[in-house]
């Protein structure tokens, strides 16, 4: 196993979300959450936690968000939306994608 390093270890213990106050329960169905998922995964899985675009998920919800690509695509979009909102930051620049 993969041993993280200390800055990514940082950021996972870190995590928050610029799209929800409440990461106690799930965002989809109100259920508690078991997991904390970076709407942007791999390559910008880290800059998914630096910029607060996470989402508290249960186990059920996020299975299913894993294997739907239509629902990751409506939270990719909505994560946009809400970056450009909160930050004055390029996202093109950041995360190399356009998902609008």
């Amino acid at each position: 196993m993969k041993v993280k390093s200390k800055k990514l270890a940082k950021l996972e213990r870190d995590r928050f979300s610029i799209l929800t106050y409440d990461l106690s329960t799930c965002i989809i169905c109100g259920m508690p959450k078991q997991d904390l998922n970076e709407i942007y995964p791999g390559r910008n899985r880290q800059n998914s936690m630096k910029y607060g675009l996470v989402i508290p998920m249960c186990r059920k919800c996020h299975t299913e968000y894993t294997n739907n690509r239509d629902m990751q695509l409506k939270w990719m979009k909505l994560g946009q939306k809400k970056f450009e909102e909160v930050y004055e930051l390029d996202f093109l620049e950041i995360f190399k994608r356009n998902y609008l």
